[in-house]
Order: C-alpha cells, then sequence, then structure tokens
C-alpha cells in the first residue's frame, strides 16, 4: 500500500524550486521605485533650484547687512533688520495699505464677478462668444496693461480726460499724479483684468450644480435674489473660498501694475508691499530687502492657513449636514 501510494503521488516539476513567488499587494518592486524617483528627480531639482535655495538664501540674508554696491562690508547682525523695519513708519504704512487693498479689490471683484457669472449663467445667444471675450484680460501681459491704462489716464492726451472734458464737460484731470484718486485708479484697473476670472470660475461652480436641485427651487417658487443666496452660495461656498484665497494672495503679492502705473506714487499714496520692497533693493540694502519679504511671506501665510481651516471647517459642516 505505501509503494503504491507512493507512486501514485504528483511527481514535483523540474525547476519549481526557482519559480518566483507573487508579490505581496500593496508592494513596490524596487525597479519600479527607482523608475518612479528618476521621474520626480527633475521636479524635485528645479525644485530645489528656483524655490528651496533662494528662500533659504534669503533666510540667511535677512540677518546680514549685505549692501548690494560695497559687498566688502557684509556681515551678520542678527535680528536687526527685522528691528529697523518695525521702527520705520513706511513698513507699517506699506503694509495697512496693502492689506486694505486686498481688501478693497478681492470685495469689488468678487461682487461683480458674482453678477457676471449670473449673466452668464442665463440662456442667451451669443453667451458662449461672450465667455471667450471677456477672459481676454487676464491674458494681456501686466506691463502692457500698466503702459496702455497709464496713457489712457494721461494728464493731457489721455482717453479718460477726453471723455470727461469733451463728454461731460469738466475740467481734465491727473488722475494718477493726485493721492485721492491714484489708488481708486489702480482699483479700477485691476479690477477690470481680473474680474473676468472671478466670473468664470464661479460660473463653472454654478453650472456644475445638479439640475435636479435648480427645478427643485423652481416648483418651491424660489426665484430671484433668494435662489442664489439660499441654493447657489451655500453649494458654491468652496469654490467662492478658493477663488477669495486666490485673488488675495495675488493681491497682496502686487507689482506690475503698481510700478508701472505710480512707482508708489505720488508721495506714499500707492506704496504697497512689492514696491516698497524694490525700493529697499534700489537703495543697495539686500538685508533689509531679504527681510522683509519675509514678513510679506509670513503674512501671506497666515492669510493662506485662514481660509484652509475655514474651507476645511465648512466642508465638515457639510458632510455632517448630509450624514444628518
Amino acid at each position: 500500500m505505501s509503494t503504491t501510494s507512493q507512486g501514485t503521488r504528483p511527481a514535483k516539476l523540474a525547476g519549481s524550486d526557482s519559480v518566483p513567488k507573487s508579490p505581496r499587494p500593496g508592494a513596490v518592486s524596487r525597479q519600479t521605485r527607482r523608475t518612479a524617483y528618476l521621474m520626480l528627480a527633475p521636479c524635485v531639482i528645479v525644485l530645489i533650484v528656483l524655490a528651496i535655495y533662494p528662500m533659504a538664501f534669503s533666510g540667511v540674508l535677512s540677518f546680514k547687512v549685505d549692501p548690494l554696491y560695497n559687498p566688502n562690508v557684509a556681515r551678520f547682525i542678527g535680528w536687526r533688520n527685522f528691528e529697523d523695519l518695525f521702527d520705520d513708519f513706511r513698513f507699517w504704512q506699506s503694509i495697512r495699505l496693502t492689506v486694505l487693498w486686498a481688501l478693497l479689490v478681492v470685495s469689488i471683484q468678487m461682487v461683480l464677478g458674482f453678477l457676471l457669472a449670473i449673466l452668464l449663467d442665463r440662456k442667451m445667444r451669443g453667451a458662449g462668444l461672450l465667455r471667450s471675450l471677456i477672459i481676454i484680460p487676464v491674458f494681456v501681459s501686466p506691463v502692457a496693461m500698466g503702459l496702455t491704462w497709464r496713457f489712457i489716464f494721461e494728464p493731457v492726451a489721455g482717453l479718460a480726460n477726453w471723455i470727461v472734458n469733451t463728454g461731460l464737460g469738466l475740467e481734465k484731470y491727473s488722475w494718477l499724479s493726485h493721492k485721492d484718486t491714484a489708488l481708486s485708479t489702480l482699483m479700477i484697473v485691476d479690477c477690470w483684468q481680473w474680474t473676468p476670472f472671478v466670473a468664470l470660475i464661479l460660473l463653472a461652480g454654478m453650472q456644475s450644480i445638479s439640475p435636479e436641485i435648480s427645478e427643485a427651487a423652481r416648483l418651491d417658487r424660489i426665484r430671484g435674489a433668494t435662489y442664489y443666496t439660499r441654493i447657489v452660495i451655500p453649494l458654491i461656498r468652496p469654490v467662492i473660498m478658493v477663488v477669495i484665497l486666490i485673488r488675495l494672495v495675488d493681491s497682496i503679492r502686487i507689482f506690475d501694475l503698481n510700478f508701472i502705473m505710480t512707482k508708489g506714487g505720488p508721495g506714499s499714496a500707492t506704496l504697497m508691499a512689492s514696491v516698497y520692497d524694490y525700493t529697499i533693493f534700489e537703495q543697495g540694502h539686500l538685508g533689509l530687502m531679504a527681510a522683509y519679504g519675509f514678513l510679506i511671506l509670513i503674512l501671506i501665510n497666515i492669510i493662506v492657513a485662514i481660509f484652509l481651516n475655514t474651507l476645511y471647517r465648512a466642508e465638515k459642516s457639510a458632510r455632517v449636514a448630509d450624514a444628518n
């Protein structure tokens, strides 16, 4: 019986010891990891060269006095650059003006962009062409746009003064040379460029709303302003928060338009953070410039952290409401 049972046992396949075992679930081979690292390497190198190294270099520079025109006297001075900034009234003026600019400009753009998105959301002839045309200002170079609008508001032969003088019979006015109108003129130009961007993002959010929700609101006779305040805005709140965040960061970092049109003048009426930092660079104070840049970076990170926290809480509340 033992001989028979041994004879009926299946023979061991030749070379079965060399058959590879199946990999564990989730296991990644060494070759796959090596390929992934090689594909990520260019991005990591670019990030180090263009972001991490300059930031680290600026961090070291902010604790030094390093004159641009006399680098031989560069030395470490600790927190002196930050103390000098805090004692400079122009620093606090530029911060207040930058925050005021960001709040006003973003608020105006959000209101106008929302109204424009409502207009574009309606079914009307030529809506597609209009959506394509209004995005043109976003693609205009800031330098070209600044030069064009500076010529429009030119006090002698500008288009704005021609309309005011010929059409309204009023005296010509130096829009960019008076402290009472210089900042508001910059706001007009910035809103002209970026309101279409806000409108198109909000329009995309509106069109992502389920048709069943819109139909249910119509059956419940929720129309007009009530429909947008009670239905649309709560549903696209994450989109609104992201747009506000993007525009706030861009408004705080504004440089091109401000420098081309007014260079921070007249006086300090439009001297915002980036232009003030550039004036420090023109004077050759590299360490002071780096310290100011780090303070602006901290301000931007605080704003981003606040908005991301608000967005996270809004999403969490929405999930809890849906679960209940």
